[in-house]
């Protein structure tokens, strides 16, 4: 049995109150996994344009990035 079939089993023993709050859980889960895409995306594009500004204008000291990035 999969991990799908196993929660369904789950649910049709459940009452209605706890299917309310288990609907909420299952809607805040898909809102943070969309957020967490959305992030880990944003990611890839600013170490895309990092790379990009590094091959562009070369490289600058780690102390030079330490006080860019108010370290």
């Amino acid at each position: 049995m999969d991990t799908k079939e196993i929660i369904i089993q789950e649910i049709e023993e459940i009452t209605e109150p706890l299917l309310t709050e288990i609907l909420d859980f299952v809607r805040f889960l898909k809102v943070k996994q969309l957020k967490e895409e959305r992030e880990n995306q944003q990611d890839l594009e600013d170490a895309r344009a990092a790379l990009l500004e590094a091959k562009e204008k070369g490289t600058i000291s780690l102390e030079a990035f330490k006080q860019e990035l108010g370290l």
